[in-house]
């Protein structure tokens, strides 16, 4: 129950007590008794907004009340709720010392009012009674921080995730758009050479002119496609970055070279992969790196790959044993295997398959028809 359910339930057990009060006040005609009746109504009234104030006067009227007995049990009743209210609002220290002060007080009405003796049960009770509703509403506090801290505490644990995943996704663009710069660059020298021998045999050699032309509209078309990739992948500028190289399908072999020296025990099957555009070999050569990563991290070491084209697609599928008892990982090397894959306009997928996990991937061989080959 939330700490505004029990108060709005302490309100009715207020107006309860009030009432038996008021009829009690009633049925003896004993007006001269209310004062500390409305001082106590008062300071329950206004316990929500003034809970340190209200808190103050719920004690004074405890104390009033021991010279009229006739009311004085429904009175420390609604004391009792006052507190429970500064003892879930305000500090611990104005809630402890005011439950001691009322304490002291229902331990004297015990033994004025009651005519109890010191040590008698219901002397005891009195103040027992008031710590005890102090203390139920202060672990009712404490624990509505802890939840509250929880929900916080997960609440920034999702934000950091996704602002990681964002920043993942944007480092594996920048890769992407970085590997595109290569073949855009190749592209406009092919036009730029073209257009100037088109430009030098324009009058003497009209077929080699045809030619260059037709050179030079497959390497626009292949300009094009490669820069909607890039302003696809990318949303923000970035050509001042630099360009590095990177490997194609030819370097697969020497990839799975490079995992067996890592300690793992590869079973590949790499079929050739003929007429392969660049964008798609680079895909297939990150993809299958990133595999082999997540198996080195995450793996048992036994790692079934297979590379081969089928129609006009390139199918990869690798599979290796989980750990027992691994740790997941944050899945950032899946986001960028996933974008790695829509950037040529493949799929991919990766699950847990029992003790292995699989990762499926489908891509085209050609993007268009005149993009670079490996």
């Amino acid at each position: 129950m939330s700490l505004h359910r029990w108060e709005w339930l302490l309100d009715v057990v207020a107006l309860v007590a009030f009432i038996v009060a008021a009829v009690t006040i009633i049925a003896d005609r004993a007006w001269w008794t209310a004062p500390g009746l409305v001082l106590a109504a008062t300071a329950v009234i206004g316990r929500r907004r003034l809970p340190v104030w209200a808190a103050t006067g719920a004690v004074v009227a405890s104390g009033v009340v021991l010279f009229t007995p006739n009311i004085a049990f429904p009175t420390w009743v609604l004391a009792e709720v006052v507190l429970f209210t500064l003892a879930i609002r305000a500090l611990r220290t104005w809630t402890l010392v005011l439950a001691a002060v009322h304490a002291l007080v229902l331990y004297a009405g015990a033994i004025v009012v009651f005519d109890e003796r010191p040590w008698e049960p219901v002397a005891l009770i009195l103040p027992v009674w008031t710590a005890a509703v102090v203390a139920f509403g202060m672990a009712l506090r404490s624990n509505d921080d802890y939840v509250r801290a929880l929900e916080a505490q997960a609440q920034s644990a999702v934000a950091f995730r996704e602002s990681e995943v964002a920043r993942h996704v944007g480092e594996e663009r920048l890769r992407i758009a970085r590997d595109l710069h290569d073949s855009v660059a190749h592209s406009v020298s092919v036009i730029s050479l073209h257009a100037g021998s088109a430009e030098r045999h324009l009058e003497k050699d009209p077929e080699r002119v045809t030619a260059s032309l037709r050179q030079i509209r497959a390497s626009s078309r292949e300009v094009v496609d490669e820069l909607q990739e890039i302003l696809t992948l990318l949303r923000d500028p970035l050509g001042s970055s630099e360009t590095e190289e990177v490997p194609g399908p030819a370097a697969l072999d020497s990839l799975v070279a490079t995992a067996r020296r890592a300690g793992l025990h590869v079973q590949e099957t790499l079929e050739p992969l003929p007429s392969l555009d660049r964008s798609v070999g680079v895909a297939v050569y990150r993809i299958l790196q990133e595999s082999f990563t997540n198996a080195l991290k995450h793996g048992a070491g036994d790692v079934v790959v297979s590379v081969r084209p089928e129609g006009n697609m390139v199918h990869i599928d690798v599979n290796n044993a989980v750990a027992h008892g691994g740790t997941r990982g944050a899945g950032f090397g899946i986001v960028g295997m996933t974008e790695r894959a829509a950037s040529v306009h493949g799929t991919l997928e990766a699950v847990h398959n029992g003790s292995r996990f699989e990762v499926t991937a489908r891509l085209p061989m050609h993007l268009h028809s005149h993009e670079g080959e490996y």
